[in-house]
């Protein structure tokens, strides 16, 4: 598949003379270039773009100024990053009047694509509701936040302003070392680190400021149908601007450790028993490996040798009685060792661990590996996760990949549906090269493999945590025809991936717009079919600009 034509075309076909002349009557500014020769100009332009009044058309959209961790990228024609409502609102009125496909980037932490858009994608790092970023309510237990802020700011800050009685509930992993933001927070129902206990960001918003597809807003609730289309609806149905959270209370006086040992079987088999037994701290995660943990974990154990290493480790925080339990549970199966920690301690471990989602382990330690996201929210089990890894390593080396030695994740995740695995795909860095068309379409058929094994012999579903993105939609016809209705009946934002895919469709199969409904099924699509969809869609991501 041509990626350049089929983009081109899609991107050709949009009506941008008549969008961009009414939006230059509306009183927004276009940019074609952004080098100046005169101070004056210069000056202008500076503040023309602070003013969040400007659109930044064609060519000086590089691929590098807009992308996040997926590897999954298209070059939009049009860039927006307005700062107040009235913005807003003037670009999705005239976006969906003319039909342009539009898309919303957070914090550019995203695994899967989610904002790639060769029409219009709208940058809400400046954008805010309220001058205060946000604002406390301890006597009702809340903060209201505008969808702009960082979740660490808001970590560390409610700790601070509460004087540590309150916590905020959702703590993604990665938000401690990357910028994860509230809006793709709330769009991707995020969890992390405390959802075994705590679950995730639809068990804590009370209320979220939206504004529509039409421009209007609204304050939904949870008994808004709208509510849960919004929270994990990576912004197809409206775009947060704002949100209310409920605040946890901790137990005071929690007790923190560490488990580790050498044989990794024992240890899910000990998982198992904490998940049986419904034994949930604040805070319990796990790495893995092979062959040995990275890092300060490598220097768990007494029999550290070059032949012996540590294998496995837990961390867990909670009250002195769930620890005891989770100890005693483990023990008993995994035949592990312990040590209390102190906070200062736990912290430093959970910063490592936190790092792990940046890096990758394989066997071949003399290359330089991308760690490929695609698959990588594996929710199982425990009992069952050393097949689950043996099938992915089996289909990574019939694939001409490595076999992945490290892992990482969530133990009880979202209040025991299972055991969280997070593993990659370790890719060379050549394959990413724009000339590597053939092994670009190998990254997207065994990330498809895995997928498809996964839920055919584990009933593991893709994307246990991340947001989806344009997964769900090369996945899931049923999601598709649904998608289509909102979008034409004004409920939905046009939408770049379903008009690819669609496009895809009609090519492979001579169909038409107005025969998707009844052709995309699983009665007329073949296994065949589905993989080559996929793969298409997924290639196309890949070598787009």
């Amino acid at each position: 598949m041509n990626s350049s034509i089929l983009i081109k075309d899609l991107q050709n076909r949009l009506p941008w003379e008549k969008f961009i002349d009414s939006m230059e009557r509306e009183g927004f500014l276009k940019l074609t270039h952004i080098k100046t020769s005169k101070v004056s100009e210069s000056k202008f332009n500076y503040q023309s773009i602070q003013s969040g009044s400007v659109m930044l058309v064609g060519d000086p959209i590089q691929a590098s100024v807009i992308r996040d961790t997926s590897h999954l990228h298209i070059r939009p024609y049009v860039l927006f990053r307005p700062k107040v409502e009235s913005q807003l609102r003037v670009i999705l009125k005239n976006s969906q009047k003319f039909n342009i496909p539009i898309t919303f980037a957070g914090g550019k932490t995203g695994l899967s694509g989610g904002y790639s858009n060769y029409g219009i994608i709208i940058d809400m790092i400046d954008f805010q509701s309220y001058k205060e970023p946000f604002r406390y309510d301890f006597k009702n237990n809340t903060v209201r936040v505008n969808q702009n802020v960082l979740v660490s700011d808001l970590i560390k800050y409610t700790l601070l302003r509460s004087d540590n009685k309150f916590i905020f509930p959702v703590q993604p992993a990665s938000s401690y070392k990357l910028p994860v933001r509230v809006g793709g927070l709330i769009a991707s129902n995020a969890s992390g680190i405390t959802s075994g206990k705590l679950g995730s960001v639809e068990n804590w918003v009370e209320t979220i400021r939206i504004m529509k597809p039409d421009g209007a807003m609204a304050e939904i609730d949870r008994n808004n149908p709208l509510f849960l289309k919004i929270i994990g609806g990576n912004g197809y149905f409206g775009v947060i601007l704002s949100a209310t959270f409920k605040l946890y209370r901790p137990e005071t006086d929690l007790k923190h450790a560490i488990l580790y040992g050498y044989n990794i079987t024992h240890a899910f088999n000990g998982l198992q028993s904490i998940l049986d037994s419904k034994i949930f701290p604040l805070v319990s995660e796990f790495v893995i490996s092979d062959q040995k943990l990275p890092g300060k974990f490598n220097e768990l154990g007494e029999e550290n040798t070059e032949d012996k290493h540590i294998k496995w480790a837990v961390l867990i925080k909670g009250s002195a009685n769930l620890v005891d339990k989770f100890i005693d549970s483990m023990k008993n199966e995994a035949c592990c060792d312990w040590n209390i920690l102190s906070e200062e301690e736990f912290q430093e471990y959970l910063q490592e661990r936190s790092a792990f989602a940046l890096i990758i382990q394989s066997e071949d330690r003399t290359s330089d590996f991308i760690a490929f996201p695609g698959f990588e929210d594996i929710l199982s089990e425990p009992k069952n996760l050393p097949e689950v890894i043996e099938m992915i390593n089996d289909i990574f080396t019939k694939n001409g990949f490595h076999k992945v030695i490290f892992g990482y994740g969530h133990i009880n995740f979202r209040k025991g549906q299972g055991l969280l695995l997070h593993m990659r795909l370790p890719v060379p860095i050549d394959f990413f090269y724009k000339e590597n068309q053939e092994k670009l379409r190998v990254i997207c058929e065994t990330v498809y493999s895995v997928i498809l094994n996964l839920f055919s012999k584990f009933k593991i579903k893709h994307k246990a945590e991340h947001s989806p993105g344009p997964f769900k939609i090369w996945l899931d016809p049923i999601f598709r025809r649904y998608l289509r209705e909102k979008v034409i009946k004004g409920e939905a934002f046009t939408n770049p991936h379903l008009m690819i895919f669609d496009e895809l469709f009609i090519r492979k199969f001579k169909s038409s717009i107005s025969s998707l409904s009844n052709a995309d099924n699983d009665d007329f699509l073949s296994v065949e079919d589905k993989k080559y969809l996929f793969v298409s869609a997924m290639t196309l991501y890949l070598s787009g600009e």
